[in-house]
């Protein structure tokens, strides 16, 4: 098949209208005793405390780093540090300690958290900013931004992702919104950072809201330019979009193609960073799902470390049915173990939903996997080499290149879960090349 064909997207029911036009909800700090905070990052990497148990505290008082990649932790309310917890970390896949923080309701700030830039900053002091903020990729994989452009050159294009084509989730869609003019402002910053041409903002051609308030802002700036897209899945991953926009592939990285690629939530929160001197202390979730499940689904924003079963005791669930909470939307997310897990800044709500029992049969070897892919992998030959431990086709069949977008999970007439094993899949080949890597030194 063609790699970035019509094959490989699908038309989902988004059930977007459950909390698009709902208000925005805001959780009272009251409700949150103690915030929680990893010490332990997705890649197993460590998050180094810098305070200690009895230190006090201000909303923004930088408390960790993640020295790999240097990625700074701020502290989401005022208080104290207590005992550090052992809590169950999704993202990683397993308890770690987490840094705990008691919170005393003053909600009082740290008055210089972080250094405003002047006008007309460099880009070299732009990324270093972004950098000190700690910003990270809001659109779920947390991938620290200011290495995106650290030194990048031959830049093109901003591309701002605002599709958001995951099932359920509107964070992106509210954000847009309520904060265009701050959206836009944080695009041409990171414009400035990559001494690129132009800014394109792209969104679904079917959030009528959104694009409105866009273009009013758009008005008044240049070289910025709003590009509809189809609503399809997966849209919003950066292949597939910057193929859609610009007609463009690449092999690792969009800047291959003088293309780099920012969620819409991150250039807001890199405006308010650089220009509000203010870190992301707080992270605005769809808490949403099946209508018999939750009755009042909405946007809500919570300080950053709130432990999930905070945030679903403000919601109207039916807890009288069987149900799970994924950790996001129902095509990329898996269910909770616990709901005494931390939100995170990358995080972008959780969907409740129906336990699924689906039989499962043998495989048809219809191809239905490998036809919708839309990186072009083979899904069932990847799950006979996984389950063989075949290192080097897993290897050869490029099991890395995977996105677990869950379609092939989605289109399987046998009801085979092959996005579980797509993942761990992944797991093993990226274990056995530091294996390797390692003996070699």
């Amino acid at each position: 098949m063609k790699l970035f064909s019509n094959k490989g997207r699908l038309r989902l029911k988004g059930h977007k209208h459950l909390t698009s036009d709902v208000p925005v909800r805001e959780l009272d700090l009251k409700k949150v005793p103690f915030v929680y905070f990893p010490l332990l990052a997705n890649n197993a990497k460590p998050i180094t405390p810098l305070v200690k148990e009895g230190d006090l505290v201000k909303k923004g008082t930088r408390i960790a780093l993640r020295e790999h990649m240097y990625v700074p932790v701020y502290s989401s309310v005022s208080g104290k540090v207590v005992a550090n917890k052992v809590m169950f970390n999704p993202g990683l896949g397993r308890p770690c300690p987490h840094l705990v923080i008691e919170n005393d309701f003053k909600n009082e700030e740290e008055k210089k958290a972080l250094k405003v830039l002047k006008d007309n900053p460099t880009k070299e002091e732009i990324v270093e900013a972004i950098k000190e903020a700690g910003i990270v990729g809001l659109g779920g994989a947390g991938f620290p931004t200011w290495i995106k452009y650290n030194g990048v050159k031959d830049i093109e294009f901003i591309l701002i992702n605002a599709v958001e084509c995951e099932p359920f989730l509107t964070t992106d869609y509210v954000t847009t919104i309520t904060n265009a003019k701050e959206l836009i402002e944080g695009a041409l910053l990171l414009k400035r950072a990559a001494d690129a041409s132009k800014v394109v903002i792209a969104i679904k051609k079917d959030k009528e809201a959104a694009i409105k308030a866009l273009n009013q802002e758009l008005t008044n700036y240049q070289d910025i330019e709003l590009r509809l897209v189809p609503d399809a899945y997966p849209m919003g991953w950066e292949r597939t979009l910057v193929e859609q926009v610009f007609k463009r592939t690449y092999n690792n990285l969009p800047s291959e193609c003088h293309v780099v690629v920012d969620n819409s939530q991150t250039a807001f929160a890199v405006y308010r960073a650089l220009k509000e001197g203010k870190p992301i202390t707080e992270r605005l979730l769809t808490i949403s799902g099946e209508p018999e499940l939750i009755k009042d689904p909405a946007n809500i924003l919570v300080p950053v470390g709130t432990p999930v079963s905070v945030v679903l005791a403000e919601f109207d669930i039916n807890q009288d049915k069987p149900l799970m909470v994924l950790n996001g939307g129902p095509m990329t997310s898996t269910a909770l173990r616990t709901l005494e897990v931390a939100t995170t800044a990358p995080s972008g709500g959780y969907t409740i939903v129906k336990p699924i029992k689906q039989r499962v049969d043998n495989c048809l070897r219809c191809g239905e996997c490998t036809y919708s892919c839309p990186a072009g992998l083979q899904p069932v030959e990847i799950k006979q080499a996984f389950e063989a431990r075949d290192y080097e086709r897993l290897e050869n069949l490029c099991v890395t290149k995977c996105v677990e977008c869950g379609i092939c999970s989605y289109v399987c007439p046998s009801g085979i879960e092959l996005t579980d094993t797509m993942k761990r899949a992944k797991s093993l080949v990226w274990l056995r090349q530091a294996q390797q890597q390692k003996k070699e030194k």
